[in-house]
């Protein structure tokens, strides 16, 4: 009974030491999915199907419809494989915290139950939410499935290329990365078209990459703003265009151009102050997304401060046109877009 992690969760199953209940939650959907799936293949006959694996949804099914399931007997398996799909353990009245409860102490040997966090997110950092953590932790087993870090994700990434049949260079994973996010479902499948693009045997570049691979909102907006530093307020406002062209929030592509000015203003702060570009990242969010300080110390001596604060100031009456007015969003940001390229020009 414990709050344990990926590599207790495979070493389990490898062994066939299995806990009879689960909580999976964390960040990282594509690991939750992956694991449920190979649970079911390790546990579940194929043809046993209807008899040993049973699937409940939150928004269809009772908790007493779960633990129904789950004190049915195996027909053909070793266990009763149940999924609990989106449960609102969030947010729970006091009698289903004692039902779950009085179940976990009840948990038959029989089954296998897992309660899949998909779309309702539960934190350790959220008091209402953590009671459900702590009581798997105490009576059964809850599985934190955090994003990988960087190194992780380019292993992944790496070999999920060589499984395709391509080798991929540490640069080319981080490009990918860099461009589409830290997303494991995301990843894997640009891998794989990637991959198919490239051809057996082949390596997949960064050209290849290019030319397939989908770039996220937040690396399509980071190419807007690098037009914006550099100069560009032409292929700033063209790209501007095509995302909204595209159904982007103005809101959202707003925050994401905030945010690379925000990044220069830390690099520049850590470098004045004597760090690394990079230190800012022990102090905020940045899991994954290092490389934006270092995109950012790259302009941090080519603004001086006085143009910056002015810049923020730019940013601040947009975002109140753009939360208070009926002022349409695009033009907000072309104004925008046009002011912060005056500024950086003088």
């Amino acid at each position: 009974m414990a709050l344990i992690h990926e590599d207790d969760l495979k070493k389990q199953i490898k062994e066939k030491q299995m806990n009879n209940c689960y909580l999976f939650f964390g960040d990282e959907e594509y690991l939750k999915q992956f694991y449920i799936k190979k649970i079911c293949s390790k546990f579940v006959v194929p043809g046993s199907e209807t008899f040993s694996l049973r699937k409940y949804d939150g928004k269809e099914n009772t908790l007493d419809d779960v633990f129904e399931g789950a004190m049915s007997m195996p027909f053909m398996s070793e266990y009763t494989v149940v999924i609990a799909h989106d449960f609102p353990l969030d947010s729970p009245n006091s009698e289903q915290k004692e039902q779950l409860s009085v179940f976990l102490d009840n948990q038959p040997d029989t089954s296998i139950t897992i309660f899949w966090m998909d779309s309702i997110e539960l934190s350790l950092k959220n008091s209402k939410q953590k009671w459900a953590i702590d009581l798997f932790t105490k009576k059964a087993a809850a599985v934190d499935f955090k994003k990988y870090t960087r190194s992780g994700l380019c292993k992944t990434v790496i070999g999920y290329a060589a499984k395709q049949g391509c080798a991929m260079s540490n640069a080319a994973a981080n490009y990918l990365i860099d461009i589409t996010g830290d997303s494991l479902n995301i990843l894997l499948n640009e891998t794989q078209k990637a991959a198919s693009f490239a051809g057996q045997g082949n390596e997949i570049t960064k050209s290849h990459i290019d030319e397939v691979a989908v770039r996220s909102l937040e690396a399509r907006v980071y190419d807007l703003s690098k037009f914006i530093l550099n100069g560009n307020a032409r292929s700033a406002l063209e790209l501007l265009h095509t995302l909204m062209q595209n159904k982007a929030e103005p809101i959202d592509v707003f925050a994401v151009i905030l945010m690379s000015f925000v990044d220069i203003y830390r690099a520049k702060t850590a470098l004045s102050g004597g760090e690394n570009a990079t230190y800012p990242a022990k102090l905020f969010d940045y899991k994954n997304k290092e490389f934006r300080l270092t995109n950012g110390a790259r302009f941090a001596s080519q603004i001086s401060d006085s143009d910056l604060r002015e810049c923020f100031d730019c940013f601040s009456e947009s975002d109140r046109l753009l939360k208070s007015t009926a002022q349409s969003g695009e033009a907000v940001l072309e104004r925008l877009i046009v002011k912060l390229s005056l500024i950086l020009s003088r």
